[in-house]
């Protein structure tokens, strides 16, 4: 009797459970966390702290960063007397890094829903749309039916990151991953005037979202040269007009910052308070030796500068398999980020998915070494940042 052919189950239902299983493990290792380790907030007090009593099962997912997108939703972008309660010197204009799509949503449901809640469900619910973008990306490059199968693995790539936390937590990753994806895949099917309008919705919830100029613009040009050796189009200047959406986009916060803060580059000298100035990509080397090495924290994060030099032999190989405008954004991306510090960088390498496209390549090529061990890394330190991250240490 002949073999039956395997049917594998719909991309959607697959995704799904992808995604509740990364986020159950998620949230059993950080309630454990609560239940079996110190607070690191009774440790490091005077640190902004704004939301209000949730159920534990929430409350674990709003810490660090995610106060200031609760207390912006709240309060909005002047909140000078607030800060001014912390032990912590806060200047009045610090506000001004966390940019405002993000904490705009969660104003519009906190009062059906509480800050946290709406918050957790925005990041969740962008996760999700993120994993399904992927899913059709790398489907699009691949093609046929190993283009579903990388598909799958980019997406469980993507939640076994390490600092994947993140994407369920209240902090804007997720929702500037879903903007970006989407970005991408709108300039790659010729759809710019969807791809303007996403890349400026996402140059408002992260600064990198400037970079996402660089797929636009590509894509664009790539179209009138004829894709894939076709004829040549005639040029329409119009195509590229849309990629300035996105600096317009930038250019209004910082405009709104200028009226709010009396600074126009409040968000530039927001970050480089607590990044530090610009310099090369080898800056950030620099830094985390003078720092003075530790296991993980800050400036001198051992952890942080093996997820860097990872990611840089990453995009190496990504030169060889990925097409050019994954590889200019993600070396963009790289380069601003190492030009100052490793502070964050697993956190910021998380929203670089082509990695994800890079290792849900190689499974489907059948090269499954490389990501089995990074799937087994991945879980692990995934659920140590995870305990970490509930208990009020530092996550990244």
């Amino acid at each position: 009797m002949p073999d039956r052919p395997r049917r594998s189950g719909s991309p959607l239902a697959q995704i799904a459970c992808l995604f509740v299983a990364s986020r159950l493990a998620l949230l059993a290792a950080g309630l454990l966390a609560t239940w079996l380790l110190p607070s690191g907030r009774a440790v490091q007090g005077g640190n902004l702290v704004w939301h209000q009593a949730a159920p534990r099962a929430l409350e674990i997912w709003a810490r660090w960063d995610a106060e200031w997108y609760l207390l912006i939703a709240d309060r909005g972008y002047e909140v000078g007397p607030v800060l001014a309660r912390f032990a912590v010197d806060y200047e009045p204009a610090a506000a001004a890094g966390f940019l405002p799509l993000y904490p705009l949503l969660i104003r519009s449901l906190a009062p059906l829903l509480g800050g946290i809640a709406a918050g957790v469900l925005i990041s969740n619910l962008a996760l999700l749309a993120s994993l399904l973008l992927l899913h059709r990306l790398v489907a699009l490059e691949v093609g046929g039916e190993t283009g579903g199968t990388a598909g799958l693995a980019a997406c469980a790539a993507l939640l076994l990151h390490p600092s994947s936390l993140f994407l369920s937590a209240v902090y804007a990753e997720s929702l500037f991953l879903a903007l970006s994806l989407g970005t991408f895949l709108a300039a790659r099917s010729g759809r710019f005037a969807a791809a303007g309008a996403l890349g400026g919705l996402a140059a408002l919830t992260r600064p990198f979202g400037l970079l996402l100029l660089i797929p636009v613009v590509w894509e664009g040009w790539a179209g009138w040269r004829g894709r894939d050796g076709g004829s040549p189009r005639p040029v329409r200047w119009w195509t590229l007009a849309w990629a300035a959406l996105i600096p317009a986009a930038l250019g209004a916060y910082l405009l709104f910052c200028r009226s709010v803060f009396g600074d126009p580059l409040a968000l530039l000298h927001r970050q480089e308070r607590w990044r530090g100035g610009l310099s090369g990509p080898w800056r950030a080397f620099v830094r985390w030796w003078e720092a003075g090495p530790s296991a993980h924290g800050s400036h001198g994060s051992t952890f942080e500068l093996v997820v860097a030099v990872l990611c840089l032999a990453g995009l190496a190989l990504m030169l060889r398999r990925l097409r050019a405008p994954y590889v200019l954004y993600t070396a963009a991306a790289m380069t601003v980020a190492l030009g100052s510090t490793l502070w964050s960088f697993s956190r910021l390498s998380l929203t670089l998915f082509p990695f994800a496209m890079l290792l849900g390549g190689l499974w489907a090529d059948n090269r499954r070494c490389v990501p089995v061990l990074y799937a087994f890394a991945g879980a692990t330190v995934g659920g140590l940042l995870m305990a970490l991250f509930a208990t009020g240490w530092w996550a990244g």
